[in-house]
């Protein structure tokens, strides 16, 4: 949809002079600057958005002209308008597919669920979104509706597609539209109104072979996007690794936003378990790289947001150790040594992470203040003393086993006489 996002920002109305003090012709300019997704191939509304982010002057003017555009519109009773004087729009062999794919899940309240406590959660109900594009790939309409649509609904979406389109697309009609087979259910209670539309425009539901096929090429597309989007955010992680041992902050931090949003790229088209595995492993250890370049010395340090990014560090992959010690070293910084101790503990409990031996090492400095166990045995019982005697550090320390418990032993048996 790399045409898609460019035209949306464009004046809907016949004047063709300006949009909102901006020309089209700028905004256009503008829009193509935004590179194509690496996964999909188009420039996705989730890229346009990410472009504007990192260029917040663009954004505001182009939200300016959007507005001044959405209030000069007129209102369109969807009703009373007149669909056959758009007979004369009607270009040969163009298309328009209307297409409807889920869209998630909603609480009883509308607040979006998770999809992994659907099962869980009282009063669910599914998401659905209707998407109808054109032959150059311009998305006329989007529209979301709770549960599955009934007529009416696909009949109003189809309107709006005709007579109100995403900005800047202007009213129309195709010479041939295209309905999916997921909506095949409506098609006759949508007959009387598609079948009084001017010629040449005619219409159907797609077969199942053209469904399938569609599913098929789209599957290949993004198999091939994904493999190039990983490809991309390691070398972009790389380039982030290079910046950070120049103790390079902002070139760091740039390498390592992009290889987030590539992997947020695939994360997004539905990846197989497998692929999904090493998104995750690939996401967290960014994650945890860039909460490393945040902590580097000097003007720019930021210690929350590296606690933020070593939290979704862990999130994304929970066995990744460096998460844990990201964010020990931050809620050192912010002054929380409980919070940094509660970091190391909690990865230690983890049984693919209690032998680890940097975050032993880790959590022993902590404990001990960077000292180390004591070298006298009076001391050293001391210490395990405390650890079991303060109720907070006594439900820290419940369930760290593994090296720890060992290192704890042998030092023990090395300070016996």
């Amino acid at each position: 949809m790399a045409s898609s996002s460019s035209r949306r920002l464009q004046k809907k109305s016949g004047n063709e002079n300006g949009l909102g003090g901006m020309k089209p012709q700028g905004i256009m300019e503008l829009m193509q600057k935004v590179p194509p997704n690496p996964v999909t191939g188009k420039v996705e509304m989730s890229d346009v958005m990410r472009y504007l982010e990192q260029h917040p002057d663009e954004m505001t003017n182009i939200a300016e002209a959007v507005d001044k555009i959405h209030k000069s519109r007129p209102p369109v009773d969807l009703k009373t308008y007149d669909y056959k004087a758009l007979g004369k729009t009607i270009v040969h062999e163009t298309f328009w597919v209307l297409q409807l794919e889920p869209f998630g899940y909603v609480d009883h309240s509308g607040k979006e669920v998770d999809t992994n406590t659907v099962q869980g959660t009282s009063g669910v109900r599914p998401t659905f979104i209707f998407y109808c594009y054109d032959d150059k790939g311009a998305y006329r309409i989007t529209h979301q509706c709770v549960g599955l649509p009934n007529a009416d609904t696909v009949l109003e979406v189809i309107q709006k597609a005709i007579a109100t389109p995403e900005i800047p697309l202007k009213p129309k009609l195709p010479w041939f539209f295209l309905l999916s087979i997921k909506l095949a259910g409506h098609a006759e209670s949508l007959r009387p109104f598609l079948d009084s539309l001017p010629k040449p425009f005619h219409w159907r539901v797609e077969t199942k072979e053209e469904a399938q096929g569609v599913h098929d090429g789209v599957d290949g597309l993004n198999h091939k996007g994904k493999i190039t989007a990983m490809t991309r955010a390691e070398k972009a992680k790389n380039e982030g690794n290079k910046s950070f041992s120049k103790k390079d902050r902002e070139a760091a931090l740039k390498s390592y936003k992009q290889a987030l949003d590539l992997v947020e790229d695939v994360l997004c088209q539905k990846p197989t378990e497998a692929e999904e595995k090493a998104a995750k492993k690939l996401q967290a250890i960014c994650f945890a790289n860039r909460a490393a370049a945040y902590m580097i010395p000097g003007e720019g340090c930021d210690a929350s947001k590296a606690l933020e990014d070593g939290k979704a560090a862990e999130a994304a992959d929970p066995s990744y150790n460096k998460s844990y010690i990201r964010q020990a070293s931050a809620y050192q910084s912010l002054g929380d040594l409980d919070g940094a101790k509660d970091a190391i503990a909690r990865a230690l409990k983890r049984k693919d992470l209690e032998n680890d031996n940097g975050l032993v090492d880790r959590f022993i400095e902590l404990l001990t203040n960077g000292k180390g166990f004591p070298d006298e045995e009076s001391l050293f019982r001391d210490f395990m003393q405390d650890t079991i005697r303060d109720k907070k550090s006594a439900i820290r320390m419940r369930g760290v086993e593994g090296l720890y418990k060992e290192r704890v032993i042998s030092h023990f048996k090395t300070l016996l006489p």
